[in-house]
């Protein structure tokens, strides 16, 4: 049955994109392409030599880009600097440009006690500067063919934000935004997080609304936003109390002033999810806001983008399946993601 399901997104995919062709038969399209998107891996040592495969078959089909959107390592699994040097060494190997925006596994959640190296608690603001060091020294991606990129490292204020990017293709304005897990951060029994996430909460309100500025000066066709975090859920939970309210409520607003497409890319829950028309905790559904959710944890896939500027939809988007690999489990509870994030 699962694989069944696949065959037939994938099918329905390519369906939709052969038909929106043949309505612009004869007139001079837009040029299109395309990017990958990937997260919550690889989550163990046992799952190397699938996301290797997975690496391979993103290299084999040659995107614009590779976003990946945070949590490189397990939860139970504690951090080490030679890890963030391994997955450097991934992120360098693929072919194209490789945009990363961090995950709550690198460092907001390194203070459990899972993650003791030789018996002493881990500080997650040492460990958010080793992250920044270690990928964002520059404005440029990684990967073998990285591309400039504008980060708010350039904004007065926000300086130390070097993770938060935009860069634009096809007319197209992508950003990343660094909303994390573990209610991004906003917990009160954690010395120093509470002060860290409002820090980089007003910095993330800015970025977005900077981001949206760019995309409206420029006439872009459509805005892609990736970060790490599932946001609804806790938001339209805990209301108040909500890491995700101000990010939230500034996507809605920005994008309801934009009218035209708006993306928006994440990890967490370890199961592929699209979205169309995305209900906001305010109960307000917007037209042009989808929401697409990567594979993770042992589901070792991604998803793939097909970006048109001159379509109405302008993205396009469906799994891409890594056939060596085990075939995902969908849907994945809520539940079990969580409990498999925290092993």
């Amino acid at each position: 049955m699962k694989r069944r399901f696949f065959l037939g997104v994938t099918c329905g995919l390519a369906a939709l994109w052969v038909g929106h062709g043949a309505e612009t038969a004869g007139a001079k399209a837009p040029e299109s392409f395309s990017f990958v998107a990937m997260g919550c891996m690889p989550y163990g040592a046992e799952n190397f030599a699938a996301y290797e495969r997975l690496l391979a078959e993103i290299n084999r089909r040659r995107p614009a880009f590779t976003v990946h959107c945070g949590d490189t390592k397990g939860g139970s699994e504690p951090p080490s600097e030679s890890f963030l040097k391994q997955v450097h060494t991934w992120f360098d190997g693929l072919e194209g440009a490789v945009i990363y925006t961090p995950g709550d596994n690198e460092w907001t959640d390194v203070h459990r006690d899972n993650n003791r190296i030789g018996g002493v608690k881990q500080d997650p603001l040492v460990w958010l500067a080793r992250v920044r060091a270690e990928y964002f020294g520059s404005e440029r991606s990684l990967g073998k063919a990285p591309i400039p990129l504008v980060t708010q490292r350039r904004d007065r204020g926000f300086e130390k934000f070097v993770e938060n990017a935009r860069w634009t293709l096809g007319g197209v304005v992508f950003a990343t935004v660094h909303v994390v897990g573990s209610n991004n951060n906003r917990q009160a029994k954690v010395p120093g997080a509470l002060l860290e996430f409002e820090e980089r909460d007003a910095a993330n309100v800015a970025w977005v609304r900077g981001t949206f500025a760019a995309a409206r000066a420029n006439g872009a066709p459509g805005v892609a936003l990736f970060f790490q975090a599932e946001p609804f859920g806790s938001a339209e939970k805990d209301g108040s109390a909500s890491g995700f309210t101000r990010f939230l409520a500034t996507v809605e607003q920005e994008a309801k002033a934009f009218a035209r497409p708006v993306l928006l890319v994440h990890a967490d829950e370890h199961r592929y999810r699209l979205e169309p028309k995305i209900k906001f905790p305010s109960g307000e559904k917007l037209d042009n806001v989808t929401r697409l959710e990567t594979f993770g944890a042992g589901d070792i896939h991604a998803v793939q983008v097909v970006v048109d500027p001159g379509a109405p939809q302008v993205f396009l988007a469906g799994p891409l399946i890594v056939p060596e690999n085990a075939l995902p489990v969908l849907p994945r509870p809520k539940k079990a993601a969580k409990k498999e994030d925290e092993k």
